[in-house]
């Protein structure tokens, strides 16, 4: 039907919309689009520097209550000294232990797990049908073959590199509080002003504590595990532990996972019984892990499940290296303790005065 004009009938209640297209809608549009792909090539320009500021921006957070403890029996400045040498003295140690038997140990590794790989699937029909020594050199390969980020870790053994972190580090530690109140000054009203003040802090809090637990529990799996590798005489026990710690990360299956490399050599090289021995230090470590350390520590800090570290790993290990992958990690638990804090009523109760039984 129709209107007597030509025009359609519209009916009762129905309005219609007319869309103009005006200079000035056209103009924002364009500069819009313009400021994306600025702001986007600005990003790759400069996503190292970006990756090196969030990066401090992590470290200064954890090293702030240390910062704060010293602070009370001593004068601040000396307080941030004592903390950037403490970090300083770890990043040598850490660093001169990956030098010294990480690269040797891959290398050995490199040689000995496909031998381990050839005796099993001798041994075994499963192994065969897997195509075990076909999969170990692949695997191999893929850690051998450098990451996207390897432009940017050479960029980041650069002495300048260090120099730099550490200043933007010290920057951090000494002006960031006074940024989070400027921030936090900016919310008018009093009362969503101390919400988010209060939220925020114990978003930090529950982040720093699952990272420090996470630290411990690294230490002590790769502990576990690369003594149980020295004990049995496989090679390479340093980097067997410290891949056991480093996937052990990774909840409620990490140390198992993280322990197959060590089981894999123990099975090939000694036999089943040494297997045996590995698997048993691995459940032990894994139950610990899941039934004592998870609960206590999803109860003092925030719950993170499996999936989303490892994904978040595995992405900063392809942009930045081992380093993208730790730092993308620990952003990832401050991002999800930030929002965990958000379900929180913490309004304050109503004043119902005493009341007397």
């Amino acid at each position: 039907m129709a209107e007597p004009n030509g025009a359609p009938r519209v009916p009762p209640g129905f309005r219609l919309f007319r869309i103009r297209v005006t200079p000035g809608s056209v103009a924002l549009v364009l500069g819009a689009s313009v400021l994306a792909v600025l702001l986007r090539n600005a990003f790759v320009a400069a996503h190292r520097q970006i990756g090196w500021a969030v990066a401090c921006v992590i470290v200064a957070s954890l090293l702030a209550p240390l910062a704060d403890l010293l602070d009370k029996r001593m004068p601040r400045w000396l307080a941030l000294l004592v903390t950037m040498l403490s970090l300083a003295v770890m990043t040598v140690v850490v660093w001169g232990a990956i030098i010294v038997n990480v690269q040797d140990g891959l290398s050995t590794l490199g040689n000995e797990a496909p031998r381990a790989a050839a005796s099993l699937e001798r041994r075994s029909e499963m192994a065969k049908d897997f195509r075990l020594v076909e999969r170990v050199n692949s695997l191999i390969a893929t850690v051998r073959r450098p990451s996207q980020g390897t432009a940017v870790g050479q960029a980041v053994g650069a002495a300048g590199t260090y120099f730099v972190c550490g200043i933007l580090t010290l920057f951090f530690l000494i002006y960031g509080p006074r940024m989070l109140r400027s921030a936090f000054a900016q919310i008018r009203d009093p009362g969503r002003r101390t919400r988010i003040e209060r939220r925020t802090g114990l978003a930090m809090q529950n982040g720093r504590r699952y990272i420090v637990a996470a630290i411990a529990q690294t230490v002590v799996v790769s502990a576990g595990i690369g003594l149980a590798s020295w004990a049995l005489s496989l090679p390479a026990p340093f980097v067997l532990g410290a891949l056991a710690g480093t996937v052990g990360l990774v909840p409620t299956l990490g140390v198992l996972v993280g322990s197959l490399p060590a089981l894999l050599l123990a099975a090939g090289l000694n036999g089943w019984r040494d297997a045996v021995i590995v698997v048993g230090a691995a459940v032990v470590l894994q139950a610990v892990e899941v039934l004592v350390v998870r609960k206590r520590v999803d109860r003092a800090s925030v719950h993170i499940g499996p999936a989303l570290p490892a994904i978040v790993a595995l992405l900063g290990y392809e942009l930045y290296g081992i380093g993208g992958a730790m730092y993308g990690a620990a952003g990832l638990v401050f991002l999800i303790a930030w929002l965990d804090v958000l379900g929180i009523d913490d309004t304050p109760a109503p004043d119902v005065g005493d009341v007397r039984t």
